[in-house]
């Protein structure tokens, strides 16, 4: 860490404390599921995932989640869920109505952390230079800390991770046999990928991340050399331009990304962990994720020719995908007009009964009224000019009361 600007180490510090909700946040679903169905227990099993996924998330049209998401929730196994869908879980998951007031109430301060939280990690996600200063950075940190801790983290053990020497941990069991039979067997898959038996470099690298007595910093490269090996084999398979959307958890770039994110969990400040991540969302063609991970390698190495060359790439790309949907109508979101119009077209329901419903909601439920101020803004309205921002403090004001819709919609558009 000490080669690195303390600008950006105070980022990384922040996002690795972002992600150290995580935990919190799985567990808070798994509670909040044993809560909403009769005591049963999610096991992080595939038939857990696959049964939740048919049953709710396929029928519920609140669910956007990428291809890659929905695969992670098919898997079962939460440690793979990002905070996007644990967001997603969390706030459109079926609530019975048999709750009683006191859970109502304590399920709505959730939402609230919940939704101060997503909007603190797109702040980070979205910086442009991966960079922020001591005065930010202490800003920053108590209010994710302040928010984890109404989660029920301990105060005392956040602040361990503000220091540097957290970054390397010294306290590891190293067994020096270990640490030579994983170097060797790395060597091993190292000259295997070369050779392009990318089948066998896998089995070596395999082989090294089970060895126990190993330093996360070694097990991170090994896991590093894996997802390499594994994109290799699928572009070897099926060409390197077959950039599409993950569709199919046997496809071998889901192991890829999975292999990419252990690396970086294990050694957030080396660059090409987050390269091999931003490698990982490229070949799934999500290029918007891609580019922060390449924003946050070219953070820690500025002057890397490779990571410069792939976030050039990714941004040209996701600037096409852009243009392209801008211009397709059908891509297109419908003003608040033009859905009252096919209302009027389809139901018979006149504009003027239209808009005195839209204008008594509001006064009847004042929560769903700034909902509907949120989408009135977002696509734009006969008394109200299109206004993202403004979107963005309705959808707030709705969730901050524990509206699932105003939660949902903040995240989306945020």
């Amino acid at each position: 860490m000490s080669t690195i600007p303390n600008d950006v180490r105070n980022y990384i510090k922040l996002d690795r404390l972002i992600g150290h909700s995580y935990g919190t946040l799985r567990q808070l679903f798994k509670t909040r599921y044993s809560l909403f169905n009769n005591g049963q227990v999610w096991d992080d099993s595939p038939t857990c995932g696959g049964n939740y996924y048919t049953n709710v998330i396929a029928k519920n049209k609140g669910f956007h989640l990428t291809s890659v998401q929905k695969i992670s929730v098919q898997s079962g196994n939460s440690s793979e869920w990002d905070l996007t869908t644990l967001t997603a879980l969390l706030s459109n998951i079926g609530r019975p109505k048999t709750l009683s007031n006191a859970q109502i109430q304590q399920l709505q301060v959730e939402d609230s952390h919940l939704v101060q939280l997503r909007t603190i990690r797109n702040e980070l996600a979205h910086h442009p230079t991966k960079t922020v200063s001591d005065v930010e950075f202490n800003q920053l940190w108590n209010r994710i800390s302040t928010i984890l801790v109404a989660f029920g983290e301990d105060d005392t053990e956040l602040d361990k991770l503000k220091d540097d020497s957290s970054f390397n941990r010294s306290d590891q069991p190293i067994s020096e046999a270990n640490v030579q039979e994983a170097a060797r067997l790395n060597s091993l898959g190292t000259q295997a990928h070369k050779d392009r038996k990318y089948s066998d470099a896998i089995a070596f690298f395999t082989k090294a991340i089970t060895l126990a007595g190993v330093s996360d910093h070694d097990r991170a490269i090994f896991y590093s050399n894996m997802s390499s090996s594994r994109l290799a084999l699928y572009e070897l398979k099926f060409g390197a331009s077959s950039a599409s959307e993950i569709e199919d958890p046997a496809d071998l770039r889901y192991r890829v990304l999975q292999d990419a994110k252990q690396a970086r969990n294990l050694w957030q400040t080396w660059w090409k962990a987050h390269y091999r991540v931003g490698k990982a969302y490229a070949s799934s063609n999500e290029h918007e994720k891609a580019i922060k991970s390449f924003e946050r390698a070219l953070a820690l190495d500025p002057s890397n020719v490779e990571v410069q060359t792939a976030l050039t790439d990714s941004r040209q790309i996701y600037g096409r995908q852009v243009r392209q949907e801008h211009l397709d109508p059908r891509l297109q979101p419908k003003t608040r007009a033009e859905v009252l119009n096919e209302m009027k077209e389809n139901m018979g329901v006149s504009l003027e009964r239209s808009r005195l419903a839209d204008s008594m909601i509001g006064k009847i439920n004042p929560t769903a009224g700034d909902v509907l101020q949120g989408h009135k803004y977002e696509h734009g309205d006969i008394d109200c000019k299109q206004d993202y921002e403004q979107a963005a403090k309705y959808f707030a004001k709705a969730a901050s009361q524990g509206n699932a819709e105003g939660l949902y919609n903040l995240a989306r558009l945020t």
